[in-house]
């Protein structure tokens, strides 16, 4: 009897041991169950030698490009992108001072995406996951892999995020890439991507190669983030990136010959007082573009179906090639809600961006190599809430794409045809504090020779000129 009540005061002992070890560590995740609706319609069809697009599918060649202008049939599925489980916690060092963590990780139920591969299977892959100190005086420093101030500038600018899911953002590539890339996947595997394109096929690396690149709403990994304390309603927000897929690319850190030093850094000021939001930020991005075309090799030629340009990569010994690259990109804008009393409320929201690449080579830039991208997009935004019911409307524009080519005989980027138009309609019923269901219908319009999908993850991958469309309906349930 006395080995049994000792063994019971141990345990006890042992258990409020552990209690107090794990006081400041929570569990947390959210769960999404999702059914879906999906085609794409209104396809070019031009043939190779043509001249009307050119598709993601596609390689552009001087004499036109081989076509895969193939509308997408009206298909169900399950796009249960959104999901995600992960522990934090925070330890208290005195004097305003205190320890912690945040590991989260990304995971799918039902089904993976469409686009299912090394980073969307079944097993679940990172997402932001770091280790810091928080001071009551000098804000907020964090070490690991995390969303930059710039993506994080479009979710404090959301004014629809209730319903937000795979299916239901434009961030992906209406908004802080262009279409030479899939969408907002962090770049973590484009060593990997790149190299894979350029041994199967030099000429059709610019789809995720070039994402790597090109995106601004970037999970980068390698990451310094500093955030101020809340000054009255403004706060400030700096990160540094090391861009560690493309730093670790040999121990003297060269790529094909040349010296290569890849990184990236963001500064963001928000300003908040009650139902207002107002936020601006800046991102600069050095070497990516260059670090990309120079792991597919030879001399890429690409295109948006503006007709044939390149970034030469420089395969051979004394060949030009891209020596280095500049990305720099601005967002800013506002939301407001208007109380109406009785549990509703009409909220707004605008978002501008401005984004522009610039490209320099070790010699004279050929006929067709591209110097200078640019692009502008914007979103406005509104809402309805009324007790449990969010009625949200949301419009995307993505303008036309702009450049320059170097070298002679008049050749000119032409970028007629590019922009496109996204649409949500999205309407969400919260049964409770933590678990919701929502119907929604996304929709975009491309011209001629664009090609967006229009969502983060399990996007169509349209043919130019298509319009996707997703219908679908899902249950969210937060712990």
């Amino acid at each position: 009897m006395q080995k049994k009540l000792l063994a019971a005061a141990v345990l006890s002992a042992f258990a409020g041991v552990a209690s107090a070890q794990s006081a400041n560590v929570t569990l947390f995740g959210t769960l999404l169950g999702n059914f879906e609706i999906t085609e794409a319609n209104g396809a070019d069809t031009s043939a190779a030698g043509g001249s009307t697009s050119s598709t993601r599918g596609g390689t552009i060649s001087a004499g036109g490009f081989s076509a895969n202008a193939a509308n997408q049939a009206n298909r169900t599925r399950m796009n249960p992108a959104g999901s995600n489980f992960g522990i934090r916690g925070t330890e208290d060092l005195g004097n305003g001072l205190s320890a912690w963590f945040h590991l989260e990780f990304a995971t799918a139920l039902g089904a993976p995406p469409p686009n299912a591969g090394a980073n969307h299977g079944t097993a679940p892959s990172a997402r932001n996951n770091a280790v810091g100190l928080r001071s009551n005086t000098w804000g907020t420093l964090l070490l690991g892999m995390w969303d930059t101030p710039f993506n994080q500038m479009n979710g404090f600018l959301n004014t629809n995020n209730r319903t937000g899911s795979a299916s239901t953002g434009f961030q992906a590539n209406l908004l802080g890439a262009t279409t030479l890339g899939y969408g907002a996947v962090s770049g973590q595997n484009a060593a990997s991507w790149c190299g894979a394109l350029a041994a199967g096929a030099p000429g059709a690396m610019n789809a995720t190669c070039f994402n790597h690149g090109t995106n601004f709403d970037r999970r980068e990994r390698g990451i310094v983030q500093w955030w101020s304390p809340n000054w009255n309603g403004f706060e400030l927000k700096a990160s540094y990136g090391t861009t560690m897929d493309s730093n670790a690319v040999t121990a003297s850190n060269t790529l094909s010959g040349r010296s290569i030093k890849p990184y990236t850094w963001d500064l963001a000021a928000t300003y908040t007082n009650g139902p207002l939001g107002l936020g601006v930020t800046y991102a600069k991005q050095k070497d990516l573009l260059a670090y990309s075309a120079g792991l597919a090799g030879g001399s890429g030629v690409n295109g948006t179906g503006t007709g044939a340009w390149s970034i030469t990569s420089g395969a051979g010994a004394g060949a030009t090639y891209a020596s280095g690259s500049d990305g720099r990109a601005w967002r800013m804008g506002g939301r407001y809600s208007f109380p109406m009393g009785g549990g509703r409320s009409l909220g707004v929201g605008a978002m501008w961006e401005q984004l522009k690449w610039t490209i320099n080579y070790s010699g004279a830039a050929s006929v067709a190599d591209l110097t200078e991208l640019k692009k502008t997009a914007y979103r406005l935004q509104g809402n309805f809430v009324t007790g449990s019911h969010f009625f949200g409307l949301e419009y995307t524009r993505a303008n036309d794409l702009k450049g320059s080519i170097g070298g002679t005989a008049g050749n000119q980027f032409n970028g007629g045809g590019t922009g496109a138009r996204g649409y949500i309609l999205s309407y969400n019923y919260m049964m409770s504090k933590r678990t919701s269901v929502s119907l929604y219908y996304t929709a975009v319009d491309n011209e001629t020779n664009a090609n967006y999908s229009g969502i983060v993850f399990g996007g169509i991958a349209t043919a130019a000129g298509a319009n996707p469309r997703y219908y679908g309906a899902y249950v969210r349930h937060a712990f």
